[in-house]
C-alpha cells in the first residue's frame, strides 16, 4: 500500500534530484576538483583541473616540489554539465604548473577547467620532486624592459596555444571545456604571457582569450612600448604591499593599471611579497582547505579572482567586485572609458 509517507519521500527525492540536475545544468555551485595530466609534443606535461561529481581522494603528504597536499579526484569523469570556460595558467619564471594549487584547485571547484603547462624554464616539474635551477634562462634582462619584443619568451605563446588544442582534442575534457571562451591567468613572467595573449604583442593575440587575471605580472615591456591601452579584454591586476619589484609598476598615474583600457581592476593585498601567489604562502598548512582558512591573502586572491572570471567569462555580476572587502590594502576598478576610477 502506498502511504502518505511514501508519497512525501518520493516527492522529497524528486526535489533533491531536480536540484542536483539544475546544479549540473549550469555548473553552478561547488564541485569536487578533478585532476589529470596531459603531455605536450615537447614532452613537458600539462596539469588539468576540472569540475567533477566524483569524490575527492584523501590527500597524500605534500610533495617537496610544490609543498602543499593535493585533494583531488584523479582521472575522474568531468561533471555532466554544459561547457565551462577554459583557463590557461602560466607559471612564474622558475616556477611550475603546480606552484599555485590553492588557486588552480579552487577554480575547478568553482566550475572552470584549468590547464597549466610546465614551461621550458620550470625549475620544478609535474610528477617530479627534483628542483632543476639549470632551466632558469631568460631571453632578455628583466632590468631592460625596452629591449623586449614580440619574440621575447615566445615559447610560452607556443605552449599556451598548444594547450588549447590539446584540451580540445581530449575526448573527456572536450565535453566540458569551452575552448572558445578562454581566460588567461599568469604569475610574474606568466602574467607577461597572459597580457601578451590579450594583445600586448599583436602577433600573440589569441582571439579565444576573453579575460586576463594578471598576478604580480611583469608588465613593464608593454608599459614602455605603450601597448596596454590596446588590450581588448577585461584585465584584473593583483599586487601586494611588499612586492616592491612588480606591484610598484602597476600603481600610480604612470603605472600599468592607469595605462590599461577598461574594464580593469586592481587588487592590492595587505602585506605579501612577490611570491604571495605561490604555494609558499601556504607554508605551515597541509592542504588547500587549511591554507585558505589560515592565510587571509590566499582567500582574497581566490575570492577576487573567481569573481572577476565569473563576471567576464560567465556573465555573473555578483557584488564582490563592486567595492573593496576587508583585508585589502587597496582596490580600484573602472568599467567604462568615460567612468572615473572607483576605490
Amino acid at each position: 500500500m502506498v502511504t502518505i509517507r511514501h508519497c512525501l519521500a518520493a516527492l522529497l527525492a524528486g526535489l533533491v534530484l531536480a536540484a542536483g540536475a539544475a546544479r549540473a545544468a549550469d555548473c553552478s555551485g561547488r564541485f569536487s576538483a578533478g585532476y589529470r595530466v596531459l603531455q605536450l609534443d615537447s614532452g613537458r606535461k600539462v596539469a588539468v583541473w576540472y569540475p567533477t561529481a566524483a569524490p575527492e581522494q584523501r590527500p597524500l603528504q605534500p610533495r617537496p616540489s610544490h609543498g602543499l597536499a593535493s585533494r583531488v579526484a584523479r582521472d575522474a569523469a568531468p561533471a555532466a554539465c554544459p561547457r565551462v570556460p577554459l583557463l590557461l595558467f602560466s607559471h612564474g619564471w622558475g616556477g611550475c604548473a603546480l606552484q599555485s594549487i590553492f588557486l588552480t584547485e579552487e577554480l575547478a571547484r568553482a566550475g572552470y577547467v584549468v590547464a597549466a603547462p610546465d614551461h621550458a624554464d620550470a625549475a620544478c616539474a609535474i610528477g617530479s620532486d627534483e628542483i632543476d635551477l639549470g632551466r632558469l634562462r631568460i631571453d632578455r634582462s628583466f632590468l631592460d624592459p625596452a629591449s623586449w619584443n614580440e619574440r621575447s619568451e615566445i615559447g610560452r605563446l607556443h605552449d599556451l596555444r598548444a594547450v588549447i588544442a590539446l584540451v580540445a582534442a581530449d575526448r573527456q575534457l572536450a565535453r566540458i571545456a569551452d575552448t572558445d571562451r578562454v581566460g588567461a591567468i599568469g604569475h610574474s613572467l606568466g602574467g607577461y604571457a597572459a597580457l601578451a595573449l590579450a594583445g600586448g604583442w599583436p602577433s600573440w593575440r589569441t582571439p579565444q582569450v576573453r579575460a586576463v587575471l594578471a598576478l604580480s605580472p611583469y608588465a613593464l615591456p608593454f608599459l614602455v612600448h605603450g601597448r596596454l591601452a590596446r588590450l581588448q579584454v577585461p584585465v584584473m591586476y593583483q599586487g601586494a604591499a611588499l612586492d616592491f619589484g612588480l606591484t610598484t609598476s602597476l600603481e600610480g598615474p604612470q603605472g600599468a593599471y592607469a595605462a590599461t583600457a577598461p574594464p580593469k581592476y586592481f587588487v592590492k593585498l595587505a602585506g605579501g611579497t612577490h611570491f604571495e601567489w605561490t604555494n609558499l604562502l601556504c607554508n605551515g598548512t597541509f592542504d588547500v582547505a587549511s591554507c585558505l582558512q589560515a592565510r587571509p591573502n590566499a582567500a582574497l586572491i581566490d575570492r577576487y579572482g573567481i569573481a572577476f572570471l565569473d563576471r567576464h567569462l560567465k556573465g555573473r555580476p555578483g557584488e564582490t567586485l563592486d567595492s573593496a572587502g576587508p583585508g585589502l590594502d587597496a582596490y580600484r576598478f573602472q568599467l567604462r572609458q568615460d567612468a572615473s576610477a572607483r576605490r
